[in-house]
C-alpha cells in the first residue's frame, strides 16, 4: 500500500486534527516525539478514544501489541485489549488495512489518517476516522498512539458488527511533522544515525546492556503500573512511564512474555523514567 502525503487539515474531526497539532509541536525539530514527552493531562483529545500500541520486532514480521484501550473502544468492541496484538483483536475484514496503515506509521515515521467506512442497518453510510501518530527515539517508531472516532452512530457495538460484514477505505494518507520536509525520507538513515549518536556518549554501568522496548507491569502495595523497559542487564534495568513520581524504592517488575517477578530496587531517578537494580 503506498500512501500520499495529505495536510493535518485533511483530517475531519477538529479533536484528531487538535491531537495532530500537539504531536507535531512535541516533535519539534525530530521526525516524531518520544512517548514518554506525551503529557496525559495535556491531550486536546478524549482518551476514552484511544489506543496505545507497542512496537515489537522488524518488518515482515512486525507486530503491535496493545499497551493501553479507551473505554469507548472496549465499549464497541466488547473486549480487552491488553497485552494482545493487532492481529487478534481487528475483524478479519479490517486486519489488512488496519496493519498495513501501522506499518506505514512504522516504516515512514509520520501519521496515517484514513477514513473507513460501512453501511448501517438503516442504509446510512457510517465513517470510521482513523488516526496513527508514531512515537520513539533514535530513528526508530516504539509506539503508536491511534484514535478511532465513528460517525452517525447510536450504538457503538451494533455499528462494530456492520463493520466486520463489510468494510471500504474510502480516504487515506500520510502525514509528516511541520520539520519533516527538512529531513531525509529514509527512515533505514535516520535510525543508523541515531544509533551512532546513541553509542558516542560514556555508559559507566558494570555491566552492559542491551537496548530494548518491552512493555511491563509494576506492583506494589496492590497497586499495578503499566510501563516500558528501555534498557536491561543481568543486573538492572531502566524504566520510563509517566507516573514513575508514584512508585516506591522498592517494587515487583514482571516485563511481557516473562512469568518471573524481578524484585527492584531505584538507583536513580528522573521525572519520567528511573534506573533500578535487581535483587
Amino acid at each position: 500500500m503506498t500512501l500520499k502525503l495529505i495536510s493535518p487539515e485533511a483530517i475531519k474531526s477538529p479533536s484528531q486534527r487538535a491531537l495532530t497539532a500537539y504531536w507535531d509541536r512535541l516533535a519539534d525539530s525530530r521526525r516524531f516525539p518520544a512517548f514518554t514527552e506525551l503529557d496525559a493531562m495535556a491531550l486536546p483529545h478524549d482518551p476514552k478514544q484511544l489506543v496505545v500500541w507497542s512496537v515489537e520486532g522488524e518488518r515482515p514480521r512486525q507486530k503491535f501489541r496493545a499497551l493501553y484501550q479507551g473505554e469507548n473502544v472496549s465499549q464497541a468492541f466488547n473486549s480487552d485489549w491488553a497485552g494482545k496484538t493487532m492481529e487478534e483483536v481487528v475483524p478479519m475484514s479490517l486486519r489488512r488495512v488496519t496493519l498495513d496503515a501501522a506499518k506505514q506509521c512504522t516504516t515512514k515515521g509520520a501519521a496515517v489518517y484514513a477514513i473507513i467506512s460501512t453501511i448501517g442497518p438503516n442504509g446510512q453510510r457510517v465513517d470510521c476516522h482513523r488516526l496513527l501518530l508514531p512515537f520513539g527515539r533514535d530513528g526508530a517508531v516504539e509506539q503508536i498512539l491511534a484514535s478511532l472516532q465513528l460517525t452517525n452512530v447510536n450504538t457503538r457495538r451494533q455499528v462494530v458488527g456492520d463493520f466486520r460484514m463489510q468494510a471500504t477505505t474510502v480516504f487515506s494518507g500520510l502525514i509528516r511533522p511541520s520539520a519533516a520536509a527538512k529531513q531525509p525520507d529514509d527512515i533505514g538513515s535516520i535510525r543508523a544515525r541515531g544509533k551512532k549518536e546513541a553509542t558516542s556518549g560514556r555508559d559507566n554501568r558494570k555491566l552492559p546492556r542491551r537496548a530494548v522496548t518491552r512493555a511491563a507491569k509494576i506492583t506494589f502495595s496492590g497497586k499495578r503500573l503499566t510501563c516500558m523497559v528501555r534498557d536491561i542487564s543481568a543486573s538492572g534495568a531502566s524504566i520510563e512511564d509517566a507516573n514513575l513520581a508514584l512508585v516506591p524504592d522498592t517494587f515487583r517488575l514482571v516485563i511481557e512474555m516473562e512469568s518471573a517477578e524481578r524484585r527492584c530496587t531505584v538507583v536513580w531517578r528522573k521525572p519520567k523514567r528511573i534506573g533500578v537494580r535487581f535483587g
